[in-house]
Parts: C-alpha cells; structure tokens; sequence
C-alpha cells in the first residue's frame, strides 16, 4: 500500500500511521491519497487520523453505490473517477476540518496531475475545508472525460466502418460496451440525484463558508453536465445499433427477394417435371423415342427458363450489369461530431442491391 500527503509544501509518500499522526498534529490542513493494500494496513493507516470506527469501515468498503453527504464539518462521497485508459475506479472522498482523505485502487500516475494542481491550491484552504471538498470533487469527475472521449474513438470508428462496409462492423464487441454504458447510467443517475439533495440548503450546514457552498455548487452543476454527456452517447451507441439492425434486415430482405426470383423462373421447369413425371401408360408408351427427350426433357425445360428470364427482364426485375469490382473508397474517419451524426440507413448504410447474380427484388 502507498499514500501520498498533499499540502502546500508539495507531494510526498508516506506508508505508515506515526507520519500520519504527526503530519496530523502538525495541524495544517493537507489531503491524504491512499491507493492499492488491503483492508489491514488501510486501517491501520487510517487510524493515525483519528477517525471513529464508522469513518474507517465506510472507507475501506469498496462496491458502494454512488452517494454523498454534507453534514456538520463532514463531507463524504462515494464517487467515480477515470485513469489514462477510460477504466472507472471507485473512489471514496472524507473530507473534515484538519483533512481530506481519499481511498481507491489504481494505477497512482493516474492522478498525479491532481495532486499537483491541488498542491498549488491547499495554500487557501485552511479555513475552507468544504472548498477543497468540492475543488477535489471537481478534478476527479474531469478525469472522467478520459472515459468519454475512449467512448467517442469507439463510436466514430464504428460509424466510419458502417458507412464504409457495413458487413465490416463488429457490433459483437459494442454490446458489452452498451451495457457497461448503461449500467454507468444508472449508476451516475442516482449519484446525480444524490448530489442534487445534498446541495440542497448547503448554506446553512455547520461549518459552511460561502467559498465552500460555491465549490459544491460548481461540482453539482459538472455533476449534471456529464450525465448529460452520458445520455448523449447511449442515445448515439443506440442509433448506430438501429441502424445496424435496419441494415441487417434489410439485406436478408434482398436475398429472400432473390431467392423468390429464382424460385420463380424455375416454376416452369417444375410444373413439367411433375406433368411428364406422371405414370400414364399411354404417355409410357408413346413417348419413348430419342426425339421427344430431346423436345420435350432438353428444349422445353430451356425455353421456359429463357422466356421467364425474358419477362422478368422486361419487367425490370433483373439487370445483367455485371458487379463493379473497385474497392470502395477510402473514408477517412469523421470528428466526434462528424462522427455521430446520425446517417440515413439507405444513403449510407444498405448496400447496393447489384450483386453478381444481377438479381434485383421488384420495385
């Protein structure tokens, strides 16, 4: 286990209780980060600040749900943020009069930019705990940007390879990420809904410094913003979806239509298959010679196939032009914006009804 102490002195490391104590009696106010070890040496960590059992067993609890809490000269949050690689990682946030504290497991570079800018900052927060609750609060939920815009990449490659090719697209591997989504949804809706109540009259909570109530203000508000963030991109992963399906249904349309063209010009052939396939003994006996196969089992099967490819043809069913063989060209692929916009699935999506075979379904 490694955590790191945050003041106005800078970022150091520290790994066990007696430097949390003394750092504590020191009394200037400063922001612990605990990140990796298990529940034991957390604990122990944890108990050189002085905080009652209650505290200690909530922060060491990972698997909560999203939630916070403003209460007399105490904060707590049960929040998100994201590292480098747009994976979330819990993270549990304590803020009190003499520190805050927070609790996570991860990668520890992933916030090193935060304790650097929140180092620059503790200078003023002595007197304003509740401020740097809510300035902290701010920097890890911009770490989430990192969560959307891996999201974004994913989804304008995913629409390029279907405007491009649409049998290219792998919408297998976007399901598993359409339910992580949503599940993230519901999750950040409810902590969304939590923050909402918890601002509500913060002004008058204990402790409270209009520095502090502005703080939390501003961190509800980017709180709202990125769930809006996120129903945007549920909304786009669901229409790239609908149109997948749409496409998909509209190509096994085409080769049933096919199927029925084909069926059709070999119905002739069929019905004289079944005709002279019927035991009558006069036609045993009189057709036998090696004119009437010729006539009737060669010619007679050809002619009605020609004259039904021939009707067909006429009525515009079918085109001979023969399947371009140029690749199609290549698309470069679109910015966020560009790339989410929603395309119509028969400009972009459904593939040309020429094919090989120069069957076409009726219009």
């Amino acid at each position: 286990m490694v955590a790191m102490v945050v003041d106005r002195f800078g970022v150091r490391s520290t790994t066990n209780a007696a430097d949390i104590r003394e750092q504590t009696r020191a009394a200037k106010f400063f922001w612990l980060d605990v990140f990796g070890g298990n529940d034991v040496t957390r604990t122990e960590l944890l108990s050189g600040l002085g905080l009652d059992s209650s505290d200690i067993n909530w922060a060491v609890r990972f698997g909560q749900a999203g939630r916070l809490y403003i209460g007399r000269d105490k904060l707590r949050a049960v929040t998100w943020m994201a590292d480098h690689a747009g994976d979330l990682r819990e993270i549990h946030v304590l803020s009190s009069p003499q520190c805050i504290l927070t609790i996570w497991q991860g990668d520890a570079a992933a916030l090193d930019e935060i304790r650097q800018q929140f180092g620059e900052r503790a200078d003023g927060f002595e007197k304003s705990h509740f401020a740097a609750a809510g300035l902290l609060l701010q920097l890890l939920v911009g770490t989430l940007d990192h969560a959307v815009r891996h999201l974004d990449q994913s989804l304008a490659h995913l629409r390029s390879s279907l405007d491009t090719d649409p049998n290219s697209a792998d919408l297998a591997s976007l399901w598993p990420r359409l339910q992580k989504l949503q599940a993230l949804m519901a999750s950040f809706n409810r902590y969304s809904s939590a923050v909402r109540s918890a601002i509500v009259g913060i002004e008058t909570v204990t402790g409270m410094d209009p520095r502090g109530a502005e703080e939390l203000n501003e961190y509800a508000d980017q709180v709202e913003d990125f769930e809006h963030q996120i129903y945007e991109r549920r909304r786009w992963m669901s229409d790239i979806m609908h149109d997948n399906a749409m496409a998909i249904a509209q190509r096994q349309a085409e080769q049933i239509n096919r199927l029925t063209l084909v069926s059709l010009i070999f119905l002739p052939v069929t019905a004289l298959s079944g005709f002279f396939g019927m035991n009558f003994s006069w036609m045993i006996n009189n057709i036998d010679s090696p004119a009437a196969f010729i006539g009737l089992g060669i010619v007679l099967p050809v002619v009605s196939v020609v004259v039904s490819i021939a009707y067909f043809r006429h009525q515009g069913l079918i085109h001979f032009k023969p399947r371009s063989r140029d690749k199609p060209p290549s698309v470069a692929a679109p910015g966020v914006e560009e790339g989410m916009a929603r395309h119509s699935p028969k400009e972009n999506i459904v593939p040309e009804l020429e094919e090989s075979t120069g069957l076409l379904p009726p219009k």
